[in-house]
């Protein structure tokens, strides 16, 4: 093998997160009587979401604040009424149940198990990621997986590369890391900053318009296997 480990994103990476988010939502849509076009509704809450965990990963807003805040200002922006702590709190609680695999991904590990330590290195919320990945049917094939929310740090935070590299007791500068991921701005930033070799998982081949460049591109996961 050409690493020692691999470092994997969990969502849109191994999980298919953008699925089980839409089923997620719609379920908590359905319990709180909300109505509407379903495409312009979860659109914008995922202009709410995606602009809070990025301000999350800045230190700006905290995960306890994210949690209610996205569905509160859901509500506000789309002039609804609505409880936004329990819909949170619903959401979070159907979240894990809803678990779909990005395709490819149980072959890749399958046929890495026990020739690579395979680690997942996750922002999110500590025990909705821990239940997804129960339920995902690939919790044997991984060997470690660290949560934002428990190491106290996100992607691209060199801190939670570094509370990793610690719980595996592995140098980067004597051992070799991949990091596997399909965000730019989390999962290549953050190997960029600690100096580890990355791939860009890539399935929609999206032009790369910024300045982060990583080691590698692919669009389908089994491709991972032409790099070991």
């Amino acid at each position: 093998m050409k690493y020692d480990y691999l470092l994997f994103d969990a969502d849109d990476t191994l999980l298919d997160f953008r699925k089980s988010e839409d089923v997620s939502f719609q379920i908590v849509l359905n319990k709180h009587n909300i109505s509407g076009n379903f495409k312009d509704l979860h659109t914008s809450y995922k202009q709410i979401n995606d602009l809070l965990w990025t301000q999350h990963a800045l230190g700006l807003v905290s995960k306890d604040v994210l949690k209610t805040e996205r569905f509160r200002k859901f509500l506000e922006v789309n002039n609804l009424d609505g409880n936004a702590s329990e819909m949170s709190d619903d959401y979070l609680n159907t979240l894990p149940s809803q678990v779909f695999l990005i395709d490819g991904a149980v072959d890749l590990l399958n046929s890495l198990f026990k020739k690579i330590p395979l680690i997942i290195v996750t922002n999110g919320i500590g025990h909705v990621q821990h239940k997804r990945l129960n339920n995902s049917g690939i919790k044997e094939l991984i060997s470690l997986m660290v949560v934002s929310e428990e190491c106290g740090f996100s992607k691209p935070d060199k801190r939670i590369f570094h509370h990793t590299f610690g719980l595996l007791q592995a140098d980067p500068e004597k051992h070799r890391f991949l990091m596997i991921g399909d965000k730019l701005e989390t999962d290549i930033l953050g190997a960029n900053t600690v100096g580890i070799e990355s791939c860009w998982f890539n399935p929609d081949q999206t032009k790369n318009t910024t300045d982060i460049r990583p080691t590698f591109e692919i669009d389908r996961l089994q491709h991972i296997l032409d790099l070991l």
